[in-house]
């Protein structure tokens, strides 16, 4: 009886992508994995699935950096290119990327992309602003917008709940009796810290005997720490918690407080946004708002192959849903 790719990766333990690996003769795996795999599809009856003649077998991911204060090679941003590649590959589609920077002249490159023979397009849109878009609306392909949206725009975009993360984390500060709370807030604009910054402030707005204050720092983590470290030169009176915008503010913002003689969190309570490496090796571990990463990218994947399958017109907007991590950077006053 034969089986499917799906259930002979679970039979064999190995992802989806490496069985789609080893059937298609790609590379990518181990030739121990490989002959593994070939064995058992032979034996379970899976053969290799014939394609239609003629069809571009291949998807464009383009990473566009506006400035680079946000977007960069951290574990962020590598986990959410590992979704998309994984769900590339199952799905059969070779990934092909290519990096746009707003100082250059896209003429040329936005010109490759049109007489490309792939089949669509994702884009990263983290650093961009709506206007930065528009040229990609005419190339004449399927896209889909990734970790960015936009309410005056005509295309597809997974994004994530960003309103969701940034009350849920207002929240549990409020519900650990902190009154007094600050947002640590990226100078940079994207659309993310805009949303969280909605977010942030629905939730303290309904708090009638909450005060916060707002404190501008980069989004890097050495801008971050310098312009906190500059702040709390001047011995301001802080509140009781703060939330980032990010894991990189919080935790260089941390690394300040502590060297101003301040105790995290005994003095001071501090969440941050996306679950990074880093949240869970600092000292104390970070309090922070877990992204599924991977899931964007898996996301945008099977919304770019459902249009290129079926030429569905519908543009959706999918926002990913986020949860709160306790950890041991809030203490809680009541």
């Amino acid at each position: 009886m034969s089986v499917s790719a799906k259930e002979l990766a679970a039979i064999l333990g190995v992802s989806p992508s490496a069985v789609s690996i080893a059937l298609n003769g790609k590379p990518g795996i181990s030739e121990k994995t490989r002959q593994a795999i070939l064995e058992a599809a032979a034996s379970h009856g899976l053969k290799k699935i014939r394609r239609k003649s003629g069809a571009p077998r291949f998807i464009n991911l383009v990473i566009y950096k506006k400035h680079g204060l946000v977007y960069g090679d951290t574990a962020f941003f590598s986990s959410v290119i590992e979704g998309i590649s994984s769900q590339a590959a199952q799905s059969e589609y070779n990934l092909q990327v290519s990096y746009f920077y707003e100082d250059q002249d896209h003429t040329e490159q936005l010109n490759f992309l049109r007489l490309s023979e792939s089949a669509g397009i994702i884009l990263l849109a983290t650093e961009m602003l709506r206007e930065d878009i528009l040229p990609f609306l005419s190339l004449p392909k399927p896209l889909v917008l990734l970790d960015s949206y936009f309410e005056a725009g005509y295309f597809d975009s997974i994004a994530i709940n960003n309103h969701q993360g940034a009350f849920l984390a207002a929240r549990y500060l409020l519900d650990c009796g902190h009154r007094q709370i600050g947002h640590l807030a990226s100078s940079v604009f994207i659309n993310n810290f805009s949303e969280r910054s909605a977010g942030f402030l629905q939730a303290v707005s309904g708090t009638p005997d909450c005060r916060s204050c707002v404190i501008r720092v980069e989004s890097t983590q050495d801008g971050a720490y310098g312009d906190m470290s500059a702040f709390l030169d001047t011995k301001p009176q802080l509140p009781t918690a703060f939330f980032a915008d990010n894991d990189i503010i919080a935790v260089s913002c941390i690394r300040a407080l502590k060297e101003h003689g301040y105790r995290i969190p005994e003095d001071i309570s501090i969440i941050g946004f996306d679950d990074m490496p880093v949240s869970y090796v600092t000292s104390p571990k970070l309090t922070t708002v877990h992204v599924h990463k991977e899931v964007l990218g898996l996301q945008a994947v099977r919304r770019l192959i459902d249009k290129i399958n079926h030429h569905d017109s519908a543009l959706l907007n999918i926002r990913i849903n986020v949860n709160l991590v306790v950890r041991d950077s809030v203490k809680k006053l009541t």
